[in-house]
């Protein structure tokens, strides 16, 4: 007796510690129920302390990244993460156009918890123009909404007025994350028809958050490819992630990962 399973693609970079990027994406949607499938924008040499180097895939690898598993496996839902050039996003916006792909997932990936900007100028104007667009929803932290925004996010106030106005620019639903935020960790949807919800979030007191972006972002689509509306998914996302932090797994030297396979422990 044949079973069958829900497909995700993950468009994001590797991770060798396993923490974030790619292998907490796999990680993630194998728990949330999915089978999660790759293409590989960068390889990065990393650990829990330090990213050393990272290599870009060339744009034409994956590209047929891409369109191998379009041609063989349809997923029902994409994932994207951390893209760092405009050569790559250009490619993953044409490659995801030529497929018709559906239930896109963007974690703009822009700037560093210290406020640093990981991406090029031209990187995030290919980012906004292009992939926005085509994005079910987007999931910023507060200092990529700031970015996004030019504005600053003191409160929950100003954090709902920028998913509003992330919306509006761009066509897309916003997920702005509070995980940065004093307060709890609550996040706030600002959809394209002007509905904005407010999903609840108990702030952890664990110094491993490595990968918790990349992890939400991946739970989401997980849960959007079963079916569920893009409110619903992002509960039981939230769900996934405070239990993966409440599992207080403890590796490495830095901010370590999350155990990802919590619930069947």
């Amino acid at each position: 007796m044949s079973t069958t399973l829900p497909a995700v693609l993950a468009i994001s970079g590797s991770d060798s510690s396993g923490g974030a990027g790619m292998q907490a994406d796999l990680k993630t949607m194998l728990a949330c129920g999915v089978f999660g499938m790759s293409a590989i924008t960068a390889l990065t040499a990393q650990n829990t302390t330090r990213v050393r180097s990272i290599q870009d895939t060339k744009p034409e690898i994956l590209a047929d990244q891409i369109d191998m598993v379009f041609e063989d496996i349809p997923p029902v839902a994409v994932k994207i993460g951390m893209v760092s050039s405009a050569d790559i996003i250009n490619v993953i916006a044409d490659r995801l156009t030529a497929h018709h792909a559906t239930n896109i997932v963007l974690d703009p990936v822009m700037v560093a918890t210290s406020g640093a900007k990981l991406i090029s100028d031209d990187a995030i104007a290919a980012l906004t123009s292009r992939l926005f667009g085509m994005a079910t929803v987007v999931t910023p932290n507060i200092p990529e909404a700031e970015a996004l925004t030019d504005t600053l996010i003191h409160d929950q106030e100003d954090m709902e007025t920028a998913a509003r106005r992330i919306s509006e620019q761009y066509g897309c639903a916003a997920l702005v994350k509070g995980g940065h935020g004093t307060e709890d960790a609550n996040d706030v949807l600002a959809e394209t028809d002007g509905t904005v919800t407010w999903f609840d979030g108990m702030r952890i007191d664990n110094p491993n958050t490595h990968g918790t972006g990349c992890t939400l972002s991946s739970a989401i689509a997980a849960y959007l490819a079963q079916g569920e509306p893009l409110p619903k998914a992002i509960k039981h996302a939230k769900k996934y992630l405070t239990g993966a932090l409440k599992a207080q797994l403890d590796l490495g030297h830095g901010s370590g990962p999350m155990d990802h396979f919590w619930k069947y422990r």
